[in-house]
């Protein structure tokens, strides 16, 4: 009788043991995090067309479509001159913009070969000579051609050097006294007033406000931008140079360096508000190549991996384990530390380690030398050693391998759309990615930081 109840005794103690769960004490974490990368600086050239026709309307609307002048000597020739103007005729070069103003004009002059002074008040010493032409009759065709050339200085304020290339007189004037050709000289005269023009076209241009729009722009650069089921971008901008502008038809084109240190993170941050400085010396970069640092979450990383792997079957002679979590709790040594949690056979929480590594070919993250952490094999090797089977470790490897690639590929994706289209009334970006690479990879306490390489192409057209 005895006997059976030490046997029931040892059955009931072995069911007991048997179904109890398996739980490995927590291990050691990182005390001293690592460093994270030092942001390295991108550069991107972006391509920018600007349709010229609204400025170019809005210099027809402000420019007077008469104007009048004159001079009055006592010994000479005096003159008044009244001009109007047909639609402002616009044409570019490479680098400069020409308009031709052609018009009409009346033109009444006197003359008075000598003026005596007596008592302090000046007369002709003859009677004066009168003369017009363009009045009571046809109006005199005239054209002139002015050029302007732009550039937008380190400051942002924009400048320009305006010409008067030509002024023609279609229709001379043919008045004569005594032989001086007055004609001529009326019209070097309004020549004179027409170059003071030029310089009123300059004064007026450097009055354009850019600053403030530059400002408004940078502000938004320095905003995070969101990117489905991948978190946040950060441009971080440095600085800006741009290239002098070139013109075909009514179309402006120049190009934008952007100096800045991009980061993805799955993680929203505190926004670092830089403000725009001085405008860096241009010179010509081809495209984009984008040093990005990306920075997942530990707790990204395993809502990916028991995505991955939950629910996945690990035999072990004739019975099952089923994988219900595979998380990242922290780091040690350059190495990351997973909590495995199953059911099935047995129920119970163990920790692996693995060393994350980039496999630069296929664009692949993996954890190499997985293994059982320290506390969870000495728990192991007391209770449950037929956990210790390299099924689990090389299932779990096998499974917890993320491509990259296709995740890239969606990233991608996610971007252009992001960057391609209307982005804000009138304005119109095309993007074209050509590739991104991984290049190196960062642990610290709390999250991996990958390095990667974008490049790519974009074009901004306002209209």
């Amino acid at each position: 009788m005895n006997q059976y109840k030490g046997l029931l005794f040892a059955c009931f103690l072995l069911v007991l043991f048997g179904c109890s769960s398996i739980e490995a004490a927590f291990p050691e974490l990182e005390s001293d995090p690592a460093e994270p990368f030092s942001p390295e600086l991108s550069v991107m050239n972006v391509q920018l067309e600007v349709d010229m026709s609204p400025f170019l309307k809005m210099l027809e609307n402000e420019t007077p479509r008469s104007f009048k002048g004159g001079k009055s000597l006592c010994e000479g020739v005096s003159y008044d001159y009244d001009f109007n103007r047909s639609e402002i005729e616009f044409a570019t070069l490479r680098n400069e913009v020409n308009y031709t103003i052609r018009g009409g004009f009346g033109l009444e002059l006197n003359y008075c070969p000598l003026c005596v002074t007596l008592f302090g008040v000046s007369s002709c010493s003859v009677p004066r000579i009168y003369g017009s032409c363009g009045i009571d009759e046809p109006r005199r065709r005239y054209a002139m051609k002015y050029g302007t050339k732009l550039k937008l200085n380190n400051d942002y304020q924009l400048s320009s050097s305006t010409k008067l290339k030509s002024f023609k007189i279609q229709d001379p004037c043919e008045i004569t006294f005594m032989k001086f050709d007055v004609t001529e000289k009326v019209k070097k005269e309004i020549q004179n007033e027409l170059k003071s023009m030029a310089k009123k076209i300059d004064r007026q241009i450097s009055e354009i406000d850019l600053k403030s729009k530059m400002d408004s722009a940078w502000s938004i650069l320095s905003q995070p931008l969101s990117i489905d089921q991948y978190g946040f971008l950060y441009i971080n901008p440095q600085s800006v140079s741009v290239s002098d502008l070139t013109y075909r038809h009514m179309t402006a084109f120049f190009n934008l360096n952007l100096f800045f240190a991009p980061i993805l993170t799955t993680n929203k941050e505190a926004v670092f508000q830089s403000k725009l400085g001085q405008m860096e010396d241009h010179s010509r970069v081809d495209g984009f190549n984008i040093i990005a640092d990306i920075q997942m979450g530990y707790d990204s990383i395993s809502s990916l991996l028991t995505k991955h792997l939950y629910d996945t079957e690990i035999p072990l002679k004739n019975k099952t384990l089923l994988v219900k979590e595979l998380s990242v709790v922290g780091s040690n040594d350059g190495r990351l530390i997973f909590r495995v949690a199953f059911e099935g056979f047995r129920k119970g929480t163990i920790y692996l380690t693995g060393v994350p590594q980039i496999d630069s070919a296929n664009q692949t993250l993996d954890f190499s030398g997985l293994d059982f952490e320290i506390k969870t094999r000495s728990l192991l090797l007391k209770s449950s050693q037929w956990l210790l089977n390299n099924k689990i470790i090389n299932e779990i490897k096998q499974k917890a391998k993320i491509d990259l690639s296709a995740k890239f590929t969606e990233a991608k994706v996610n971007l252009k759309e992001k960057l391609s289209g209307e982005i804000q009334d009138g304005i119109y970006t095309k993007t074209k990615f050509k590739d991104i690479r991984i290049s190196k990879l960062l642990l610290t306490s709390k999250q991996i930081t990958i390095r990667t390489n974008l490049t790519g192409n974009l074009k901004i057209t306002i209209d």
